[in-house]
């Protein structure tokens, strides 16, 4: 479906906000980390890191950000497809890391 994803903000500072409850562990954070994401006021921002081991998150948005905002992830916007580091022998027999694609 198009439900964004959602999150709060716990800290902020600025433009930098720690964000949770969008995601519950780290692995999902690293996979949506190229996703734009947006707040119900209008600010977008990125996924700067994954903090600690439970999802929470660390962004940058392109204004000052509120405690009482809310952020979205917009999973229809841009799906990107999963990358799985592979090792492969190449024509000369040395190992080495490809990314493969995974479908």
């Amino acid at each position: 479906g198009t439900s964004p994803l959602t999150g709060y903000p716990t800290r902020v500072h600025k433009r930098h906000a720690t964000v949770k409850y969008m995601f519950y562990n780290p692995d999902d954070v690293k996979w949506f980390k190229p996703a734009e994401i947006v707040t119900k006021h209008g600010l977008q921002g990125d996924i700067i890191d994954s903090v600690g081991e439970h999802g929470t998150m660390k962004c940058l948005f392109n204004a000052p950000i509120q405690q009482h905002d809310t952020v979205c992830l917009n999973l229809y916007k841009r799906i990107y497809p999963k990358y799985a580091p592979t090792e492969v022998v190449n024509e000369n027999g040395d190992k080495v890391e490809e990314d493969i694609l995974v479908l």
